[in-house]
């Protein structure tokens, strides 16, 4: 699914932006380290019912690799360098269309460069029964960021970016999917708030309450598409911690939440389905494992930018296995 690579994207962002946030104070002379190289191979599987007896079954894997030079090793070159690849596939088991096809692939590339304040970032994805097949099937971004603010507890990057995909966005008939924007991430904390704002493509606001209490809120807001108020996606949900006294402290976490969210397929006749639906769910999530279970409502079935019917009232479920090598 395209907002799956999405998030892949992101993860990546703020995954450098937490390593630029350590402290950069003079430290004690300490022995020559080398630098750190990690592998972090990811399995997800999705369940979504559609129908009564209509399923779409979405197993993925994304394998990611990190070297972090790390604040007291002399090797030359960038503060950190990330790449990854993904491949999904979206199986329908009555098929989707006229033609009843079964199966959507997905298929994605990243690359994250860090140096000192300056970031470069670029992302290919492709989800279509025949990926890159069309622009519509694209997903992509090439953007470079520069760290402009950086304390303990706030962090403001900006910089540029060309950003490629079907955004439902159109001018005079013309359909655009090329799109150069400033860029930016400001990211802010204490102990009553944690929040992001960023417009690393779509803008999204993220935010949790009592960040370090052993019960928080969390909240995230942002826009997959320009059709109609269906397209502004968010998810709030309320956060328990039991073992936040512990050595285990956020490690483990359970929530319940609702959600809004989107899923598009484009056919090789370029032809693009899309399910949107609310839903109430649960999530129990130990870090390198978690699962979310919920009840979908009020959605719809789409073709192309048209209300093509209710979608059925039914279940979902995610698991999502990590693991750090």
């Amino acid at each position: 699914m395209k907002k799956l690579f999405f998030i892949i994207f992101f993860f990546s962002q703020f995954f450098a932006i937490a390593f630029a946030q350590e402290e950069t104070q003079p430290q004690p002379e300490r022995a020559v380290q080398s630098p750190k190289n990690l592998f972090i191979p990811n399995l997800t599987f999705k369940m979504l019912q559609i129908d009564e007896k209509d399923f779409v079954f979405s197993p993925s894997a994304n394998l990611q690799y990190a070297r972090i030079k790390g604040q007291n090793t002399e090797a030359k070159g960038p503060d950190m360098i990330m790449t990854g690849l993904s491949y999904s596939q979206d199986y329908f088991t009555q098929g989707l269309g006229p033609d009843e096809v079964k199966r959507i692939h997905g298929c994605s590339a990243m690359l994250n460069i860090t140096a000192g304040k300056n970031g470069f970032m670029g992302m290919l994805a492709s989800n279509g029964e025949v990926p890159f097949s069309s622009l519509k099937t694209l997903t992509g971004a090439l953007l470079y960021t520069r760290q402009f603010i950086k304390t303990e507890n706030k962090n403001l990057t900006g910089g540029i970016g060309l950003i490629v995909g079907d955004f439902d966005v159109s001018f005079k008939g013309m359909d655009i999917y090329f799109f150069l924007l400033p860029v930016f991430s400001f990211n802010y904390k204490n102990d009553i708030l944690s929040a992001s704002i960023s417009m690393m493509g779509p803008p999204s606001v993220k935010f949790t309450l009592f960040p370090r209490s052993m019960f928080r809120f969390r909240g995230s807001l942002g826009l997959i598409g320009f059709k109609s108020i269906r397209d502004l996606g968010f998810d709030c949900a309320i956060m328990c911690y039991p073992f936040v006294n512990t050595r285990a402290k956020d490690l483990i976490y359970f929530a319940v939440g609702v959600m809004n969210k989107n899923s598009s397929f484009v056919l090789k006749d370029k032809t693009k389905y899309s399910f949107q639906y609310y839903s109430f769910y649960g999530e129990i999530n130990a870090s390198f494992a978690s699962l979310q279970c919920g009840y979908n409502f009020d959605g719809k079935r789409m073709i192309e930018k048209e209300i093509a019917g209710d979608l059925y009232k039914g279940l979902f479920a995610s698991l999502n296995l990590m693991f750090m090598l």
